[in-house]
């Protein structure tokens, strides 16, 4: 699996448990399985686009496209870590 991918279901994963959302509770907001839920954050079952977009609501994140010379501006939008929103709280993917 390529790296990004993996840092991605990571972030996932630490998003969901920041938010104390069980992987059930979490499949079952987004009409997945618990398993298939599972599998993507283990990185053993690649995302779909319409599956990270369904899994990124039930967390209460939106998955948007930046231009890679803007991340640095979006990373410094000053959200702290004690901020449940903030991505920072969970592996850097840029």
């Amino acid at each position: 699996m390529h790296p990004t991918v993996q840092q991605l279901a990571l972030q996932l994963r630490g998003l969901r448990k920041d938010r104390a959302i069980s992987q059930r509770e979490l499949a079952e907001r987004i009409g997945l399985t618990q398993t298939q839920v599972s599998r993507f954050e283990g990185g053993r079952a690649d995302l779909r686009l319409s599956s990270l977009v369904e899994i990124s609501r039930g967390l209460g994140v939106e998955v948007m496209l930046v231009p890679r010379r803007r991340v640095p501006a979006v990373k410094a939008l000053g959200l702290s870590r004690s901020d449940p929103r903030s991505p920072a709280r969970t592996p850097d993917i840029g």
